[in-house]
């Protein structure tokens, strides 16, 4: 009773006051002027929608009627369906005007990832016109393929997989009702997957009642689109009995929610105790918290401080300030600002019991949205789907938020107001930025719904998919990771044991030096699913020291030493991490390596593969098809340092700089004495350098490769480059003399310290270097023409300095003013050029 007073206390202390949409608020105003920190990376995400073969899906068909079930949806939902290692997606449509006959309206439609970053139309796929709103993806028989639940209003259809073509499971009851999201989740512990679907309101279509409106926010807001007019509509929990067959039992167990109109649910062991709690979100009234206790749920929602009383939406789990507990994130209505509620669990605050004190902490959470840059600035907007995610690879979670008001525009046919998403790039646990309006695709506005993640092109980032009310689907491919990377698809034991799971539950821990960076396998945002395959961000380190996986149920399992810019097949019960390669079918990536080949068979197959790597590489220019050779030599000798080599600088030619840093870091560990290694972390540390921070790793790898090998002329001509970069001139002269006077041929040597010179307004030494580049050429030397702008974002990862071409284009002109113009463009454009 004492924690449940406190708790109501902080918990009203803590609602914001009245705020009304476009006023003038002195703390807004100063918490949306901070600005963003020097440190803060470039969005970069491409929109590939059209590309990606998703351009033709439509959300909509007719003209909106002004009713709810038209505009609260949809969302989508990614999921491996045919089991060939890379992720399909199924796209929800909200079908249309309710006036509509059925046929007419906008088809929800699975996609097949066809592995090269495009995706094909599933034709044998059920037709399904529905009202739609969300979908998630369960195996709920056991059999190691992925089924697929879809809801919407008057719609709860769950289809079967039988290995990659689905049929519709005529045992699952037809439901009426307005059905929002779905989640699927172990709640008993009995190894197969329950299912509970969130009931929104009882919509009643009455004509009359759309002539009907009041007043919210100044805005004249129809009848029919107002939740609050009609009354809440039950929840369902179906428990699975094993044998492909359900019992709905929400009101059993206490879990209908019958005052909350319910739009999204989230199973997550909050506790740790091994059990799925279940957090419902609810507009217009009181969240819930469902404490599991393993036999019943017990409601903590006010104990625990979270009956947020705001009108919720999306959800969002994860451990953002990584001090080993997760949190819960929740977009809001209008005005009404979002929720971050930090978790204490991991503080160890007990509550006091007549023995003493008890033996675990209470679950309890306090909302720090405003202290993080979370909370007013998404006064003015609504948000819908969310997710954490590791977006540069940094080792802290981000978030993405997907912004759409519910208020109409004037026009007729009335549509819905567009608004801008989020991107919150997570500055070390301490403060949320928003980056989205510095990436184009951001910052174009849309009536965002449904949200989920996944690594579609399986290059080791998390990319986005945006469900847009009134249009489609929009993919974003995420170009700006640039730390390293780590995957991992978990396979779990299931109850009935003729299969494997997809790890559903399970929470992942890694040790990356000296941080604890925790994941989960579950998703909830809104009407959506992300990707089971946990993706995990690990900055400059190259492997995980040690990854620890509780399996939900189960017990822990612990491998060491994983390399990172790998994606790891674990299996529960197996001690060995098994590497995956590609988008390769689970049933292949949890085989053993080949154990049976003897020590000269190995070799000989090491070889093999390593001539048609480097043949695919300096032959046949073929940079993919030789990290394809190299990979599988590596496989068969993980430590060959030419391997590691030549298949990092392929990596960089395809634009894996992450991958490619990883593979060095290898080497360096292999070998510390590898100079061309410090050399190449260097050179790729300086070219896709963003920050002073970014400089100064390039000029510590370099100089270690310096000091193993001093005749190094590439090294040493980087350092000169990365000192004019940073403005300066003195240390990059005495850099690039040396490179000089080791290397007579050093063309960029002699090129870039005639640029010092001409900086230095000496004019006649400026002429005279450029003399002497021009003789380090050759005599055969021809000019090869100035990098058009359009080549630049291929060249980066392709020249062999940062600064490379700016000498390799110059035409052989003497005249110092043409010779350097466009490096000093480029230098100046950096804003690090040195003014004296």
């Amino acid at each position: 009773m004492v924690g449940t007073a406190l708790g109501m206390v902080l918990y009203r202390a803590s609602r914001p006051k009245t705020y009304l949409p476009g006023e003038e608020h002195a703390e807004i105003t100063r918490s949306l002027s901070k600005g963003l920190p020097e440190d803060a990376p470039l969005p970069r995400f491409k929109d590939v929608s059209v590309e990606a073969g998703l351009g033709s899906f439509r959300t909509f068909s007719g003209n909106r009627s002004s009713q709810l079930p038209e505009d609260m949806g949809p969302g989508a939902a990614w999921g491996d369906f045919d089991n060939d290692g890379d992720e399909d997606l199924f796209l929800v449509a909200s079908g249309g005007a309710m006036s509509l006959p059925q046929e007419e309206r906008a088809p929800s439609q699975l996609y097949r990832n066809d592995g090269d970053g495009t995706f094909a139309l599933v034709p044998d796929f059920p037709e399904t016109r529905v009202m739609g709103m969300g979908a998630a993806w369960g195996d709920y028989d056991g059999d190691g393929w992925l089924d697929l639940m879809v809801t919407g209003y008057n719609s709860l259809i769950l289809y079967r997989n039988r290995e990659g073509h689905f049929e519709r499971d005529a045992g699952f009851p037809e439901l009426r009702g307005f059905w929002a999201g779905a989640a699927w989740g172990d709640y008993d512990g009995d190894r197969d997957l329950d299912l509970y679907v969130c009931g929104y309101v009882r919509y009643a279509e009455d004509d009359a009642d759309r002539a009907k409106a009041t007043r919210q926010y100044g805005r004249s807001v129809p009848y029919t689109l107002n939740p609050a007019s009609y009354q809440p509509e039950r929840n369902l929990l179906f428990r699975n009995e094993g044998d492909s067959t359900f019992t709905e039992v929400a009101d059993a167990l206490g879990v209908a929610n019958l005052e909350g109109r319910s739009l999204g649910a989230l199973w997550h062991d909050f506790d740790e105790d091994g059990l799925l709690d279940l957090y419902v979100a609810n507009d217009i009234s009181d969240n819930v918290f469902y404490r599991n206790l393993g036999t019943s749920f017990q409601e903590i929602s006010h104990a625990a401080w979270v009956a947020d009383y705001r009108g919720a939406m999306g959800l969002a789990g994860g451990d953002w300030n990584r001090d080993g507990d997760d949190d819960l994130f929740i977009t809001h209505w209008i005005a009404q600002e979002n929720a971050l509620y930090d978790s204490l669990l991991a503080d160890g605050q007990r509550l006091p019991s007549k023995k003493g004190l008890s033996t675990k902490a209470p679950v309890r959470f306090v909302d720090v949205a405003d202290q993080r840059g979370l909370g007013q600035i998404a006064l003015r907007l609504v948000g819908w789907g969310a997710e954490f995610a590791d977006f540069d690879g940094d080792g802290w979670l981000d978030l993405i938020v997907a912004n759409g008001s519910t208020f109409e525009t004037d026009e007729t046919p009335k549509w819905l107001q567009p608004q801008q998403p989020f991107l919150f790039w997570n500055r070390r646990g301490e403060h949320f930025h928003d980056i989205a309006p510095l990436d184009e695709a951001l910052s174009k506005p849309h009536v965002g719904r449904g949200l989920a993640l996944a690594d579609y092109d399986d290059d080791g980032d998390l990319d986005i998919l945006l469900m847009h009310h009134g249009e489609g689907a929009q993919l974003l491919r995420n170009e700006m990771q640039m730390g390293s990377w780590l995957k991992v698809r978990l396979r779990s034991k299931v109850g009935n044991g003729k299969a494997l799971g997809f790890g559903d539950g399970a929470t992942v821990i890694a040790h990356v030096a000296g941080a604890t960076i925790r994941r989960t396998v579950g998703s909830s945002s809104y009407l959506s699913q992300s990707s089971r395959v946990v993706h995990f961000g690990l900055g400059d380190a190259s492997r995980v020291e040690k990854l620890e996986v509780r399996w939900l149920g189960g017990g822990t399992s612990v491998y060491e030493n994983l390399q990172a810019g790998t994606t790891w097949a674990l299996t529960e019960g197996d001690p060995v991490a098994r590497r995956v390669t590609g988008a390769t079918s689970l049933a292949s990536s949890t085989m053993a390596p080949r154990e049976d080949l003897s020590d000269r068979e190995r070799l000989v197959k090491f070889w093999e593969e390593q001539r048609r790597a480097v043949r695919a590489m300096k032959v046949e220019n073929d940079t993919s098809r030789a990290i394809e050779h190299f990979l599988k030599a590596l496989t068969l000798n993980p430590e060959h340092e030419d391997s590691l080599y030549y298949l990092a600088n392929c990596l960089a030619v395809e634009g894996d700089l992450p991958g490619a840093v990883a593979r060095l870091q290898d080497l360096v560990r292999i070998n510390p004495q590898s100079h061309r290694a410090y050399k190449q972390l260097g050179i790729l540390h300086a070219i896709a350098s963003e920050s002073p921070a970014d400089l100064d790793a390039a000029t510590e790898a370099l100089e270690k490769s310096v000091s193993i090998n001093p005749e190094e002329t590439g090294s040493l001509l980087v350092l000169g480059e990365i000192a004019l970069v940073q403005g300066d001139l003195n240390a990059a002269e005495q850099r690039l003399s040396w490179a000089c006077r080791t290397n007579p041929k050093a063309v960029g040597g002699f090129f870039l310290r005639g640029y010092i010179a001409w900086r230095q307004q000496d004019a006649s030494r400026a002429k005279q270097l450029l003399a002497e580049a021009r003789q380090a050429l050759g005599e055969d030397w021809h000019p090869e023409g100035m990098t058009s702008e359009g080549d630049v974002r291929r060249r980066m990862h392709v020249d062999e300095t940062p600064l490379s071409r700016f000498w390799e284009s110059w035409d052989g002109t003497e005249d110092p003013a043409l010779a350097f113009d466009a490096l000093e463009e480029h230098l100046r454009s950096q804003r690090m050029v040195s003014k004296s």
